[in-house]
């Protein structure tokens, strides 16, 4: 089931950089007042995090090695390329998986958003459980934003790849 809930979020992802990449430049990169200001900084948040979560914890890096995408100049190849990386990040790391990985414990250090030090355990199973619950919420971030612009983002239901109507 995590498996299936991050190949979800992969086809969503890449639906939703299509729909940013519809964008010019100018609207991607407009502040709209989200958590991350614009849609394209929005998107990036969700990549960071991926390379953070499926990337650096696994090799025990500090959030002093971790490279902040958020606010920086990325034009359409990067932003495909980053996208690209961090999908393949995420199949790398839940195939090599097995059900005894999921509980194995991460110690994570880091600073909060108030620039208070922390230490938190984790594991594969939370991080996991963690990030669909991460791109829920910036893709619910971003439908708003595309609709106040009067544009679908054409998100996609989990069952849409899998059903096929017929009348």
């Amino acid at each position: 089931m995590l498996r299936a809930w991050m190949e979800w979020n992969s086809k969503s992802r890449r639906r939703y950089l299509e729909a940013i990449l519809r964008l010019s430049p100018e609207d991607r990169r407009k502040d709209r007042g989200a958590s991350w200001g614009s849609i394209q900084d929005v998107f990036l948040h969700v990549i960071e995090d991926y390379m953070w979560w499926f990337e650096d914890v696994p090799q025990g890096k500090g959030e002093d090695q971790f490279v902040a995408l958020v606010g920086r100049e990325v034009d359409e190849g990067e932003l495909r390329s980053l996208t690209r990386r961090a999908e393949e990040t995420v199949q790398r790391y839940m195939a090599s998986l097995t059900p005894e990985d999921l509980g194995r414990p991460y110690v994570v250090h880091g600073t909060s958003g108030g620039g208070k030090e922390y230490t938190m355990t984790t594991c594969p199973a939370d991080i996991v459980w963690h990030m669909v619950e991460e791109q829920l919420q910036h893709i619910g971030e971003l439908n708003a934003l595309f609709w106040q612009m009067d544009m679908d983002p054409q998100a996609q239901a989990w069952f849409s790849s899998e059903l096929s109507w017929t009348h």
